[in-house]
């Protein structure tokens, strides 16, 4: 792919165009969904009380990130995690201390689901992941002062306590997406999503867990047998992660990645002597924190996530290295979410779509930093479909929709 040489005076632009175009966008896609579908993170029961705040460091954060973006015409990557296949045999208790876990590497700590930039989380997080033909794997270790939870009820909303959070995107289309919950008492709750809430999705039930297993090195909501941290285990089957997506029922290539997020809620709570049990500090905030971080207190921003990247090369093998890893058609994903929040923005400031294409302001770090592409976005009703397309290849078209669901042709 070829970039312009303007690259350098963008930032400028950015600048200068981030006031009309960003505002508006931020308070679309920052602010979470309030009505309550289950959506974890997006319900007013979890919407932290300094909102205000919250968004101006969205803002800037944004902000940064774009003229960074201008600066060098490179999209940051997210954090990504290098998944290996499976070396052994697991069993699935929650301990992880099978040799196939003890070879892969931990992911990095989570941080604040709003972004680096707000206070670290008060105790650690770290995920394994790992696959074979069929079956994709998840562990995960929690350190915890209280380890609370009181839900038996599977497809609870299992959020409401202490848990841990997975969510896969498996055809990258950031549509029919999986996300499954867990609490240290083993109870779980997996759905999947049409779409993203703020797009107007919904979530229906679903059967994605073959296998799981929680361990804790005391009891649980117990006083007098306290825990300092819980694990876990979890076997998806692909066969069901890959219901209602166009990915195939097929093992993982080499350089096959799927957007991904992990995440646990956590609640402030403190003993209660009477009841012998933990309980949550009255009035106290509810803490989000995840693997990568979305930029709001909302998990349901799929495009926001992390990236899982899959190699069939045994972990901390010498013929392998990060430097191998790369994300084909990851450029043209960041342009096409820049596209849908600028015709969102345009239509929320006319209350139309534009009627001519020359009304239409492409974005600046498309039209400076990705000349190798023409842009296109036409109407069809309430909707529309933006699409790039690759100068040096034709056949090769992006598209997003007005639902946010991303297609590629010819790739």
């Amino acid at each position: 792919m070829t970039y312009s040489g303007r690259c350098v005076v963008v930032a400028v632009f950015i600048v200068l165009l981030i006031g009309v175009g960003v505002g508006i966008a931020i308070g679309y896609f920052v602010i979470p969904d309030k009505k309550d579908k289950g959506s974890s993170a997006s319900t007013p029961a979890t919407i932290v009380t300094n909102a205000r705040s919250e968004n101006i460091q969205s803002y800037r954060d944004q902000c940064e990130a774009n003229v960074r973006l201008a600066e060098t015409c490179r999209p940051a990557l997210p954090r990504y995690y290098v998944t290996h296949r499976k070396s052994g045999n697991i069993t699935i208790d929650g301990r992880l201390d099978d040799p196939a876990w003890q070879s892969v590497p931990w992911t990095e700590n989570f941080v604040d689901i709003r972004g680096v930039n707000f206070p670290a989380p008060r105790e650690a997080t770290h995920v394994k992941v790992i696959w074979d033909d069929t079956t994709i794997y998840v562990g995960a270790r929690m350190q915890e002062e209280h380890v609370w939870a009181t839900y038996r009820q599977k497809d609870t909303r299992i959020y409401q306590e202490n848990a841990f959070e997975v969510f896969f995107d498996v055809d990258n289309s950031m549509s029919w997406y999986k996300e499954i919950e867990i609490n240290a008492l083993e109870t779980t709750w997996d759905l999947q999503l049409s779409r993203a809430y703020i797009d107007g999705g919904d979530w229906m039930d679903w059967e994605g867990i073959a296998e799981k297993g929680v361990f804790t090195d005391g009891g649980v909501n117990n006083i007098s047998n306290p825990s300092t941290y819980w694990s876990m285990e979890m076997a998806f089957p692909i066969s069901r992660l890959v219901e209602n997506t166009t990915r195939s029922n097929t093992s993982p290539k080499d350089g096959e990645y799927w957007f991904a997020i992990f995440a646990r809620p956590e609640y402030q709570t403190r003993e209660n002597t009477t009841t012998g049990q933990y309980e949550v500090v009255p009035g106290s905030e509810t803490s989000w924190w995840s693997w990568n971080p979305t930029g709001a207190t909302n998990l349901h921003l799929p495009n926001r996530w992390g990236l899982l990247y899959f190699s069939s090369k045994p972990a901390g093998s010498a013929d392998f290295s990060d430097r191998e890893v790369t994300f084909r058609n990851w450029s043209m994903y960041q342009g096409l979410f820049q596209l849908f929040e600028d015709v969102w923005t345009f239509k929320k400031l006319n209350n139309m779509f534009p009627d001519d294409q020359r009304l239409y302001k492409v974005p600046p770090f498309i039209s400076d930093c990705f000349a190798s592409y023409t842009v296109n976005v036409t109407e069809d009703g309430n909707g529309f479909t933006a699409t790039l397309t690759a100068l040096d290849n034709p056949l090769f078209k992006g598209s997003i929709d007005q639902n946010r669901k991303v297609t590629f042709t010819g790739a």
